[in-house]
């Protein structure tokens, strides 16, 4: 029986790619680029920790609730030269540059998602719907999708509903008919939950799940989205869903 699904939106980054790895590798490669730089602070950056520690400190910060990811990763190296040696806006832009750059050209694709992209009907629409700011044409699979949307001054991030009604509207499909998935409980299952699409969540890593967020569906691997769509011919009935409850 065939499925009644006609739209299927993915997250991007550590569900399509490996984006943990690409940020790694890029910080290490703009580290060494900063100490080209200012020598005097190959001590304090042995490693990238220092690094990912004063992003995750910003990003923790209230003040940060409404920046994009981007302007978070620019502030992180202009507080890493005022806090580990002295203010250079300048070279913070141009490390800010190079990271993207870097990261753009090494955020590997996971395994199974160009094996998914082969093995889904034609007939479906599909959707990129991203908090983040790596644009699938980097991996070379931006031509896979309908519609790419990223959260930004028009888009506020999942687990807001705008860029699950962008997609819906661009492509005259309803919440009932799409299926969403991703890697975040807190972005892309809450956010799915919330509109009224069907929400199943890709845990790679078999990582329990201590929130009160219940996805419809959970699955270990890309490979098995395909089976589990053609398994549903008819919709989910949602209930409305609370935190708690």
């Amino acid at each position: 029986m065939r499925s009644h699904y006609r739209l299927l939106s993915f997250d991007g980054d550590m569900t399509l790619w490996d984006f943990e790895a690409g940020m790694r590798a890029s910080l290490d490669a703009t580290r060494r680029l900063l100490i080209e730089r200012r020598p005097q602070m190959a001590d304090t950056l042995a490693d990238i920790q220092p690094m990912i520690a004063i992003r995750d400190r910003l990003l923790a910060d209230p003040g940060a609730a409404g920046l994009s990811f981007a302007e978070i990763r620019r502030r992180a190296f202009q507080t890493l030269l005022a806090e580990y040696d002295a203010p250079d806006d300048a070279l913070a832009a141009e490390l800010y540059d190079a990271y993207l750059q870097h990261r753009f050209d090494t955020t590997p694709l996971y395994a199974d998602t160009a094996a998914l992209f082969t093995s889904l009907d034609p007939a479906l629409c599909l959707a990129l719907l991203s908090n983040g700011n790596t644009h699938p044409k980097h991996l070379g699979i931006a031509d896979r999708f309908d519609v790419i949307a990223f959260a930004d001054d028009t888009h506020r991030p999942k687990p807001a509903p705008d860029l699950f009604e962008y997609a819906f509207e661009r492509l005259g499909c309803r919440a009932d008919e799409t299926m969403h998935i991703g890697d975040s409980l807190e972005t892309d299952i809450a956010g799915a939950n919330t509109v009224g699409a069907t929400s199943v969540w890709l845990n790679r890593d078999g990582r329990p799940n201590d929130t009160a967020i219940v996805p419809d569906y959970t699955i270990a691997s890309l490979a098995k989205l395909d089976a589990l769509r053609a398994s549903l011919s008819t919709p989910r009935i949602r209930r409305p869903r609370h935190r708690g409850a």
